[in-house]
């Protein structure tokens, strides 16, 4: 389906969107805060734990990134744009946003990190809605056991892994988008401009590996690609995006009845703790606060290393907040969502953008 703007991207839009690309790639926040030796710190975290020790985690990460001219540039952009229109607004803050994800990439690891954290994966306004919804998500219907055959997740012969489902996905779809594996990714999928990463040695039943599929391919894959088409800020993102983008994949999940219960969990463990974190925890201390919500000590200590890696990214709590707000949102404004759909866009900015953009019929973009 091809999209279609009202009125043409302006030349300068398009060169700052396509500088902000290259920008994301060059800070790669989320790869340099991926601990290079996590599965081998899982397994003495989770053994030392079984004999009733606690050491400190040692996380190994790559070399420290040096992205002062980056960030100079990123400043001096934002500041140019600031006072433009709508869309150059919205790149501005973007270009920001970026800036702080490259300070960041400087500092992780180190004890500067945590604020800075802070900043970018704030607890969100409506923190007591949002802990209440994980207090009821964690009470609800146990969890069913998994029944039926464990898939591997990097099997490219067996039709119900998740490398399989992602990848009948996009071809179905005719993408220039490859399927490669990660050893090591923090979660057990992942998308980039033009890959979706795959967690290798990963045993997941058909029903997860499907949920996990859609939330990748319709989640983040088919935005990417629509933004791409589109340019300007539906292309480079705008602030905050990734978390509504988040949010949307999630409620996808449900809509397709695949949010249940086990899931649910996870997500409200998530929050929990990413607000131990930002409340002054050490990783032991968000393993205890898992633990208390019924956690495995397996689940529990992976769950508080993919928290506080870097030294304490939180972006954990997206998903739950990110749910939260897009669903109440497209309740009362459901022509928000094929916008979402066209790019990397937070709520506000494709209600901002809502207008600049021709729909078909059936409230796709045309």
């Amino acid at each position: 389906m091809s999209a279609r703007r009202r009125s043409p991207l302006t030349a300068r839009a398009e060169r700052f969107a396509r500088e902000l690309k290259r920008c994301e790639a060059k800070v790669a926040l989320l790869d340099r805060v991926r601990p290079l030796n996590l599965a081998v710190e899982l397994g003495r975290l989770g053994s030392a734990f079984a004999r009733g020790a606690r050491p400190a985690a040692h996380f190994v990460y790559g070399p420290p990134a040096e992205l002062g001219e980056l960030r100079r540039a990123l400043e001096e952009g934002a500041r140019a744009l600031e006072s433009g229109d709508d869309e150059d607004q919205l790149l501005s803050g973007r270009a920001r946003e970026l800036e702080l994800e490259a300070r960041l990439a400087e500092h992780t690891g180190s004890p500067s990190f945590a604020p800075l954290a802070a900043q970018r994966f704030p607890v969100p306004p409506g923190a007591e809605a949002l802990l209440r919804l994980a207090e009821g998500f964690l009470t609800g219907p146990a969890p069913l056991q998994p029944s039926g055959h464990l898939h591997l997740s990097e099997d490219q012969q067996d039709p119900e892994s998740l490398w399989s489902k992602i990848s009948r996905r996009v071809a179905s779809e005719r993408w220039p988008v490859r399927v490669e594996l990660l050893p090591g990714l923090v979660s057990l999928a992942a998308v980039a401009d033009g890959v979706v990463r795959v967690r290798p040695g990963a045993r997941l039943t058909s029903r997860v590996a499907e949920r996990i599929a859609l939330h990748e391919v319709e989640g983040h894959v088919r935005p990417r690609l629509r933004g791409a088409a589109l340019g300007g800020v539906f292309l480079a993102g705008s602030a905050r995006g990734s978390e509504d983008e988040e949010g949307r994949a999630i409620l996808l999940e449900e809509r397709a009845g695949l949010l249940d219960s086990e899931r649910r969990q996870e997500l409200a463990r998530r929050y929990l703790a990413v607000l131990s974190l930002r409340g002054g925890a050490e990783l032991w201390d968000t393993v205890d606060v898992l633990g208390r919500t019924g956690a495995t000590a397996g689940a529990a200590i992976e769950l508080a290393c993919r928290v506080h890696r870097g030294g304490g990214l939180g972006r954990e709590l997206v998903y739950l907040a990110g749910y939260a707000r897009v669903a109440q949102r497209f309740a009362s404004e459901p022509s928000l969502e094929p916008v979402m759909r066209s790019g990397r866009l937070s709520l506000e900015a494709a209600a901002q953008l809502e207008s600049s953009l021709q729909l078909d019929d059936d409230g796709d973009v045309i």
